[in-house]
């Protein structure tokens, strides 16, 4: 497979996965028939925590891979995509917890993004 081939699996992937996030914040994962049928009702909260946390974890080890090589190898282009990564899922975070009026989410947002975009973007200044 040439790399076109990969970019293009690549960037598929990654739409799907911003799609699907985007239907799992409004609709959950009991939206999905395929979930109401074959995960039990009391088995339900406690995956769906495993589920979310996963995905943070996931996000975590990402970024502590690609933000350390980012910030050692002062790659500001990588830097700046991690943050815009990071800043994708801050601000849509804040705008959820703000409409479920969980305000003192947005202000871990508020810290969030600032102490990583001061690491990212500052870290990778040469």
């Amino acid at each position: 497979m040439n790399r076109k081939h990969f970019t293009l699996l690549i960037t598929t992937v990654g739409i799907i996965g911003i799609l699907f996030g985007i239907f799992y914040s409004i609709f959950g994962l009991e939206g999905l028939p395929v979930y109401q049928r074959f995960v039990p009702d009391a088995s339900f909260e406690g995956w769906s925590r495993g589920l979310y946390g996963s995905v943070f974890i996931g996000f975590s080890v990402l970024l502590l891979l690609s933000g350390r090589r980012a910030v050692l190898q002062k790659d500001r282009e990588l830097g700046k995509i991690l943050f815009y990564g990071v800043a994708a899922w801050i601000v849509y975070e804040a705008i959820v917890s703000i409409i479920y009026g969980i305000y003192i989410n947005v202000l871990v947002d508020i810290a969030i993004i600032a102490f990583l975009g001061f690491l990212l973007l500052k870290g990778t200044r040469k």
